[in-house]
């Protein structure tokens, strides 16, 4: 049994840090598992290596719904109790028109249908004449494009399922468009 377990380490624990990414949590789910290993009735199993990587992978899913519920709880606690999403958005909505039109012209039209007309991305497609699918990527491409000119602008922070709860507008040059001098929030 203990040349099994010595056997078993090295590899165990390169299939524990290959799905963690982590070196010492990988360390401590590993020893976790050969922990569990010793609790269970190893007398029973036909298969050590087999019965290894299932409690392995049954204490990886362990980890990461603990982890889960952990950033759930601190993003909780690290939002203000005064704060409401209602405050955040009518703010950012003023600044998405003017970023808007720093888009090139070929995501400004399609950007402007979807994120302030609130048009879907179906109907957009039939006014202009374009396929579904083109209209969704440009869509897309748009909204990438649409946060980084935010980044450039502003620091978003944004909630654990992506709410916004807070933007402050960045000192770097931050109140004017480059090159035109016209205020955009």
């Amino acid at each position: 049994m203990q040349t099994q377990i010595k056997e078993l380490y090295q590899p165990l624990f390169l299939y524990v840090k290959k799905r963690v990414n982590n070196n010492e949590d990988a360390e401590d789910l590993t020893q976790e598992v050969f922990y569990k290993l010793s609790k269970s009735k190893v007398e029973d199993v036909n298969n050590v290596k087999n019965w290894v990587y299932t409690i392995a992978k049954n204490t990886i899913t362990d980890y990461y719904r603990k982890k889960k519920v952990q950033v759930e709880a601190i993003d909780e606690r690290l939002v203000d109790e005064t704060y409401h999403e209602d405050n955040v958005v009518p703010e950012l909505s003023g600044c998405v028109a003017a970023f808007l039109k720093q888009l090139p012209e070929e995501y400004r039209s399609i950007m402007t249908l979807s994120e302030l007309n609130n048009i879907p991305q179906k109907d957009i497609a039939k006014q202009l004449g374009m396929n579904y699918t083109t209209v969704r990527s440009k869509v897309q491409r748009g909204r990438k494009k649409l946060k980084e000119i935010f980044a450039t602008y502003c620091t978003v922070t944004q909630g654990a399922k992506g709410s916004i709860l807070d933007c402050e507008q960045n000192n770097c040059n931050s109140e004017t468009e480059p090159n035109s001098g016209e205020t955009l929030c």
